[in-house]
């Protein structure tokens, strides 16, 4: 699929479908006679568009977000006596649950495409309810939530930093 093409299709997944649920990946670590206890994975995160998937990955050493379409969430860990786990986190990030989550303004800030997947400093996206998304990269992985995280973002830029947006209304 052609760097375009991978745009189209993004997008006109995120224009057919509400978004449904955020997933949080991780594992469960147990300790004898201790609570269980839910250790997040936040390099990355899962948006569930009707039945489809896009994995926001942060990429190119926490500098930049990498967003393509997966067929199942997987979850990769290196280590022994943990359970790999997922977690809903669409309850603390939507403002209403309840409702059709609908998104009807992609932004994207220095957007680059390839074969695989988008490429971009950050990523917002709104909601048919006004509510912001924002999403970037950091040292802790990927950081989510409204308008106060892309003023931080923007806070924190380099002297000089250009942006260019890509602004998609569906």
């Amino acid at each position: 699929m052609k760097g375009i093409q991978m745009l189209k299709n993004i997008t006109q997944l995120i224009q057919d479908f509400c978004l449904n649920e955020i997933y949080l990946t991780g594992f469960v670590d147990y300790e004898k006679n201790e609570l269980a206890e839910f250790v997040a994975n936040t390099d990355y995160l899962i948006f569930e568009f009707g039945e489809q998937l896009i994995k926001i990955q942060s990429v190119e050493q926490y500098s930049k977000i990498s967003i393509s379409k997966v067929d199942t969430i997987k979850i990769n860990i290196d280590l022994e006596d943990v359970i790999p786990a997922k977690s809903r986190i669409s309850g603390i990030i939507f403002n209403n649950p309840l409702i059709d989550n609908k998104v009807s303004v992609i932004e994207f800030f220095n957007l680059e495409e390839n074969n695989f997947e988008l490429i971009c400093d950050a990523f917002k996206m709104i909601l048919s309810n006004n509510q912001e998304i924002f999403i970037d990269p950091s040292l802790l992985g990927i950081n989510i939530g409204g308008s106060g995280v892309e003023g931080l973002w923007r806070y924190n830029l380099p002297e000089g930093y250009k942006s260019i947006s890509t602004i998609i209304e569906l």
